[in-house]
């Protein structure tokens, strides 16, 4: 407050100085405003001023006093929550030590039938996730649950917990010898890969599929908390589809052979995820397209030669028995050739005859070494597939380790597809060119025993003539 006076008094000090400084400048204005209305004015302000600074300084004593009366409230309110967890955990300190006393006693009294209720809750909790998992729990539901609150009881059993056991066990052997159809969601089911809810055929507890489609679902049990049904996301070959589409359209009465999985799935999974023939070949990559591409010219020019060489020796048998010169197949030619010079002498027919047949022999002979050669380059490529393949393969192995045999899968495909398809390649070839060769002696053979015969008869009739 003594500041605030002296502040005041400066300031009036102040305006009485610039009110004479205004009396000498402006005598106008000092005839309206003298000097005690001014320090009128200063005193009225002071005073207003002092009277704010109580106002404000009351409001905070009055805070100060709001604030005490909270804090012995909120102190008062602390000690009393004390005191009352004191009480509880001195009760709970009692409540276990009268619980203890009260389980001593109830194993004294229990005798031996607590060692017997302990093996019956252990083999409940033993069965639990089993029935919890199998097929049939989606059909009779609530037995898992029962054998859950059983196994996690404290307090002992009453009858109808004793008998759920047993009933639960009965009950799933029963399930093992059922084939029925039943209602249950399916995730994937839906025409979107939904979870809808849909007509499903079991097998024992082993097999289950949709009964609309024959798609075959499994039990999740990992990552979730409640297992659960889903289609396979790879369903097995049609072999499989067709057996139980068998099933489900099967009357009363009538025996059909059914796929089952006893591993509720993962077999079947795993079939469903084995590759096609077409992803087989698709693992050759380049090589095994060029093997296959060989083998698709070989066989062409092997069955074309094979059928050319048949007609061919169709043509000339029955040119051997005709003996008619002509141009229409080799036989008929060295008949022509025979005809053109049989006025020659015996010599110079033989040779004759013996250009004929070497003329005609390239014509029968054609396309053989094409298709020999075919097959022996295929499984050559082959094995250089097979080497690329190890290429590949020790290549992953450098940059990412042998811990997953997933990385190595690519390069040991390729390894091992182009040298299967290089012997698929190279024995159907080989066949071929053999079945081509031996007609293609065969025809030979028949020209040179007709050039042969046609020779000796010259000469038996130039004995004769003589």
């Amino acid at each position: 407050m003594k500041t605030i006076t002296k502040t005041l008094q400066a300031l009036g000090a102040t305006a009485l100085f610039m009110g004479s400084a205004t009396v000498f400048s402006a005598p106008a204005i000092a005839q309206d405003v003298s000097l005690s209305d001014i320090l009128r004015r200063v005193q009225q302000d002071s005073q207003q001023m002092s009277a704010e600074d109580q106002r404000r300084l009351q409001e905070f004593r009055q805070q100060t006093a709001e604030q005490e009366r909270l804090m012995q409230e909120a102190r008062s309110d602390l000690n009393a929550a004390e005191a009352r967890g004191r009480q509880l955990s001195a009760e709970f300190d009692e409540n276990e030590r009268r619980l203890g006393e009260l389980s001593a006693e109830l194993e004294t009294q229990a005798g031996d039938f607590g060692e017997l209720l302990g093996q019956f809750r252990s083999a409940a909790g033993e069965t639990m996730p089993i029935i919890r998992e199998s097929l049939s729990n989606y059909e009779y539901s609530g037995r898992a649950e029962k054998l859950a609150e059983v196994s996690e009881a404290r307090s002992l059993p009453t009858r109808e917990d004793l008998d759920a056991l047993p009933k639960a066990m009965l009950q799933e052997m029963i399930a093992q010898s059922e084939v029925k159809s039943f209602t249950a969601d399916v995730a994937g089911a839906g025409p979107e890969g939904e979870v809808v809810n849909t007509d499903l055929m079991r097998v024992g507890i082993f097999t289950a599929a949709t009964t609309d489609d024959a798609r075959f679902v499994e039990v999740i049990t990992e990552n979730t908390d409640e297992p659960y049904l889903r289609v396979l996301k790879a369903q097995p070959g049609g072999d499989f589809t067709s057996a139980m589409r068998s099933l489900i359209n099967a009357g009363e009465g009538e025996v059909v052979i059914t796929p089952v999985d006893p591993t509720k799935g993962d077999l079947f999974a795993v079939q469903g995820e084995m590759p096609t023939l077409e992803q087989r070949i698709a693992q050759g990559g380049v090589v095994g397209a060029v093997i296959l591409t060989l083998l698709a010219i070989g066989a062409a020019f092997a069955i074309f030669k094979i059928v050319t060489l048949f007609l061919m020796s169709s043509a000339m048998r029955k040119t051997a028995k005709t003996r008619q010169a002509g141009t229409g197949n080799p036989l008929a030619r060295v008949f022509e050739a025979y005809e053109t010079n049989k006025q020659q002498d015996l010599e110079s027919l033989e040779l004759k005859l013996d250009e004929q047949i070497l003329r005609e022999t390239p014509k029968i002979e054609r396309f053989n070494d094409i298709v020999k050669v075919l097959a022996a380059v295929a499984p050559l490529l082959g094995l250089l597939g097979t080497v690329i393949g190890m290429i590949i393969t020790f290549t992953a192995i450098t940059n990412f380790g042998a811990g997953d045999p997933k990385l190595m899968a690519g390069g040991i495909s390729v390894a091992l597809m182009t040298t299967v398809l290089g012997l698929v390649a190279a024995i159907p070839l080989l066949l071929l060119h053999a079945v081509a060769a031996s007609l293609a002696r065969g025809n030979q053979q028949i020209l040179d025993e007709q050039a042969a015969g046609l020779v000796a008869e010259r000469a038996e009739s130039n004995t004769g003539t003589a």
